[in-house]
């Protein structure tokens, strides 16, 4: 005799386990890239016309620094999101020939729930030469939003950068927004490594401040970015070193750079506090 066929009911766990897989997904789409509908409308560079031309006016006489004497072991930053260590942010030096090449790394991960929300990954490449920028290049991943940046210094003392902000022309060399040369404080234009617009700019210098850093306390001179690029602000020590940063995203997330590795002495004596 055939049993009768009863229905069973899936048990209240795994309903649960549905909706909280139905959550982080929804959470997940919300933090990742946006269709290009909603993204700023840019020519593909190799159709781009008219570059935007900018002047970018005369260098100061500040000294140029050496990378090698003030990190010798090359640069490390923890990034923070509030609170928490969501990054790091390398720079390595190394002679390439009568040149200096600059490689900077970052890369930072968002988690919820042990699941990777948001991804943001930079690299680029920098050659300098007798103190002046010869040519950089860098790649992005934001979220899996792919872009680039293609720069140099022509013959004739122009300076050309495309990347999806489109194509820009300078009528002379101009600092990258690595922030590892001190130099840039003092320019009007630099060059944005992550979308390539040459962006004009007033840096304003705030005052000395004691800043927190893994070797102690030092003193450190606070310089507040204003114009194209904006809502960035970074700290050098007497001697020109990069030794903190802070900047806020288009999202509103605040990002802080926390030095791990930027060439101060071990020695708290050595460094000078703010009173």
């Amino acid at each position: 005799m055939p049993m009768p066929m009863t229905q069973n009911k899936p048990p209240r766990r795994i309903w649960a386990i549905v909706i909280w897989l139905i959550i982080i997904a929804g959470l997940i789409w919300l933090a990742g890239p946006r269709s290009a509908s909603s993204q700023e409308a840019l020519p593909p560079l190799a159709e781009a016309q008219d570059p935007v031309i900018v002047e970018v006016g005369p260098k100061t006489d500040r000294s140029p620094i050496d990378p090698f004497e003030l990190y010798p072991a090359g640069m490390e930053f923890d990034v923070y999101r509030k609170g928490a260590r969501v990054g790091r942010h390398k720079v390595e030096f190394e002679r390439d020939g009568v040149q200096l090449k600059v490689t900077s790394h970052f890369k930072l991960k968002v988690k919820l729930l042990f699941i990777t929300a948001y991804k943001f990954e930079f690299e680029s490449i920098g050659l300098w030469k007798d103190g002046v920028l010869r040519s950089l290049t860098s790649a992005t991943n934001d979220n899996g939003s792919e872009s680039t940046v293609e720069a140099y210094l022509a013959e004739d003392g122009t300076f050309y950068s495309a990347g999806r902000k489109g194509t820009f022309e300078g009528d002379d060399w101009v600092y990258p927004s690595n922030h590892w040369n001190v130099g840039a404080v003092d320019s009007s234009v630099v060059l944005n490594t992550i979308n390539g617009q040459l962006a004009k700019v007033e840096i304003l210098g705030r005052g000395i401040e004691n800043v927190e850093t893994e070797s102690g306390i030092v003193a450190a001179e606070r310089f507040e970015y204003t114009g194209d690029l904006r809502d960035t602000t970074v700290w050098y020590d007497r001697d020109g070193r990069w030794v903190r940063m802070q900047f806020t995203t288009k999202q509103g997330e605040t990002l802080e750079y926390v030095c791990k590795e930027c060439g101060l002495p071990e020695s708290s004596q050595q460094m000078s506090a703010a009173p």
